[in-house]
């Protein structure tokens, strides 16, 4: 398989994939795969209709599962055939709940499947944090007003090339607040954000600064998956500005809702707390499960996490064991809205 690095010529192929999949993952979307294969170290094929791809970092390492048109089976093959020609071991890395059923599907008793409640994707609905409706909503709304009445002067602009300095300050002011400024995750992340600076307009990246006068308090960064999902890469306020989370969070679901995005992805939590609370409080409709694949070792036919989620068979019971496996019990202001839309899970 002729795997090489992400360029920004790729964008146009990785997002018809996906949007022809209706998947929602944050590792699909372009500006994310193209900003992060230093981290990961990604490399890309496309084939056979296909979008393939592989990673190799610390934390992330395998092949994604195969997207595209055309047949499943032969492209998750090839997988197994380029794993095997490499010396690599046959690991599927961030399958959805639908995907790793189909790979038990095709390959029984093959893999075995994990699920790291750090890898879940928060999805939350544009129409309603960008109107911060809904009684669960109260205290972001309060925050904001607060926000707001204390700082008069405040005002929320548009992100762009012009004002990309701004929020290169907001974000060294940011980092050199953090315990873990030098930290090998945040000089990665640094050398991210540069990038998506460097090729804003190439990469399709959008955004909005908070200011307060003329001083940058904060910053969202974001870029579309699909027509269903934008994807919120960076969301950064200086210490004096951490007040102004409420107001950014808003305007990135915003503009993916002037975007016609029906969900927005701010992305996972990798198991920190302080991120799994942050996020949570906003209370997201989806957490997106993630699914990695192992080959089992000879003579290991025991039950695996995807046994557990297969273990149900009612609606009700699906729900009550992600509800064990997620902590989203309070997730859905109404329980008759069509939660998925047309997202694949």
């Amino acid at each position: 398989m002729p795997l090489i690095p992400p360029r920004l010529t790729d964008a146009t192929l990785v997002r018809v994939a996906v949007e022809r999949s209706g998947l929602a993952g944050n590792e699909l979307n372009f500006a994310n795969v193209f900003l992060l294969q230093e981290k990961h170290r990604t490399t890309l094929a496309f084939q056979d209709g296909f979008f393939f791809r592989h990673y190799d970092g610390r934390r992330l390492a395998g092949y994604g599962f195969p997207v595209g048109d055309g047949d499943v089976e032969k492209a998750l093959r090839a997988i197994l055939d380029d794993a095997e020609s490499r010396g690599r071991a046959p690991k599927i890395a961030l399958a959805t709940r639908t995907q790793a059923a189909t790979l038990r599907r095709l390959f029984p008793g093959k893999f075995r499947f994990s699920c790291d409640r750090g890898d879940a994707d928060y999805l939350y609905s544009t129409e309603r944090t960008a109107a911060l409706v809904g009684r669960r909503m109260h205290r972001k709304r309060n925050a904001v007003k607060r926000f707001e009445k204390e700082r008069p002067s405040v005002r929320v602009a548009p992100l762009t090339v012009e004002n990309l300095d701004a929020a290169a300050l907001v974000a060294e002011r940011w980092r050199l607040n953090r315990p873990d400024a030098d930290s090998p995750e945040l000089t990665a992340e640094t050398r991210a954000l540069e990038t998506a600076f460097r090729f804003f307009d190439e990469l399709k990246l959008f955004g909005k600064i908070v200011l307060d006068g003329d001083e940058p308090l904060g910053f969202a960064l974001v870029s579309a998956t699909s027509s269903l999902v934008c994807n919120e890469h960076f969301e950064k306020a200086t210490p004096d500005g951490a007040a102004s989370y409420p107001l950014l969070c808003r305007a990135a679901s915003q503009l993916a809702l002037e975007q016609g995005a029906r969900w927005l992805n701010r992305e996972e939590d990798l198991n920190s707390q302080g991120l799994r609370t942050a996020k949570s409080a906003w209370f997201p409709e989806i957490l997106l499960a993630k699914f990695n694949a192992v080959e089992r070792v000879f003579g290991d036919a025991g039950p695996d996490d995807l046994d557990v989620w297969d273990a149900v068979s009612t609606e009700s019971d699906v729900e009550a064991t992600r509800r064990q496996t997620f902590e989203i019990s309070d997730a859905f202001e109404n329980e008759g809205v069509d939660k998925l839309g047309k997202i694949t899970v």
